[in-house]
């Protein structure tokens, strides 16, 4: 078993999300959002137009993708302002006495973040990007500078359910590699951990920043592949098949003609060997998602 961690110590978590929902947001803030940005003209394909007119089209088009993309005022709006405007300005970056723009994706982040941009009045300088789970049960900040985020409230266990591992392929030749991915909401980023559950047929290994199972016999592994985040642990059972260049070409000619119910449903006459698990050092754990600061650990406000 091997372990990888490239991260700080982590994410700092703090008290339950719904506390900040009972916190009214800033009226200057809520205001700015209410006087959406008009461009007193109308952009059409084609059209045209003197240069003189140029930057008020430039407007046009710019207010008619907000309103096709974004959410800038309703009561999905006005929630999430409240909730960043009840938390710490130390941690969000946010500061109560400034008016800011706020514009929401109207699409979810994973299907399950709602993503939040805020701006200074002016509509065009950021100030601060946000993830706010739907079910309420998080809140992150993410650092645009380096994609690092930042748990700012609540638990990532309801976020850890919805994280995907899964095979790149089952079929791992022999002498070569194998991977297992990881689908993050968000793409937060996050701690991969995997362990061979039968090393005399599959080995990790880390290379070049990223972990890799190493086929070594012919036969089955089965890889336990975990994935933390801010505390949490999810974790599955992945089967792989070691195979040579005749069990490749056997295998994809008996799934041409007669596929199998299983990916790997033949029988070779392979042993099972033994399954044991490696005492000697950590386990391999990789970092994936942005690269940065990562679950667990502190990021100095200034």
């Amino acid at each position: 078993m091997k372990k990888w961690m490239k991260s700080a110590a982590g994410f700092l978590a703090v008290s339950v999300i719904a506390a900040g929902l009972a916190f009214p947001f800033h009226a200057e803030a809520k205001a700015i959002n209410q006087k959406e940005p008009t461009a007193a003209a109308e952009y059409k394909d084609g059209s045209v137009f003197s240069k003189a007119r140029s930057e008020k089209m430039r407007a046009a088009a710019r207010e008619q993708a907000l309103a096709k993309y974004y959410i800038t005022s309703g009561k999905k709006l006005d929630k999430a302002v409240a909730l960043l405007e009840g938390l710490d300005p130390e941690k969000t970056g946010l500061d109560a006495s400034q008016p800011y723009f706020y514009r929401m994706d109207k699409s979810l982040a994973g299907n399950y973040f709602y993503h939040v941009n805020v701006f200074a009045p002016d509509m065009n300088t950021q100030v601060g990007e946000f993830y706010l789970a739907k079910d309420d049960s998080c809140a992150f900040r993410r650092f645009p500078e380096d994609g690092s985020v930042e748990l700012l409230e609540g638990s990532t266990e309801k976020l850890l359910k919805k994280v995907e591992l899964y095979r790149a392929s089952a079929i791992i030749p022999l002498k070569s590699s194998g991977k297992v991915l990881v689908r993050v909401p968000g793409n937060l980023p996050y701690d991969l951990t995997l362990t061979s559950l039968n090393e005399n047929t599959a080995t990790i290994k880390e290379e070049n920043g990223q972990l890799l199972i190493s086929g070594n016999a012919r036969g089955y592994a089965d890889v336990l592949a975990e994935v933390e985040i801010g505390g949490y642990v999810k974790s599955e059972k992945l089967r792989f098949a070691v195979m040579d260049q005749q069990d490749i070409a056997v295998y994809e000619a008996r799934r041409a003609y007669v596929p199998p119910p299983v990916i790997i449903g033949m029988d070779w006459g392979w042993g099972w060997g033994h399954h044991h698990r490696h005492h000697g050092g950590p386990p391999p754990r990789h970092h994936g998602g942005p690269h940065g600061h990562g679950p667990g650990g502190h990021r100095p406000h200034k």
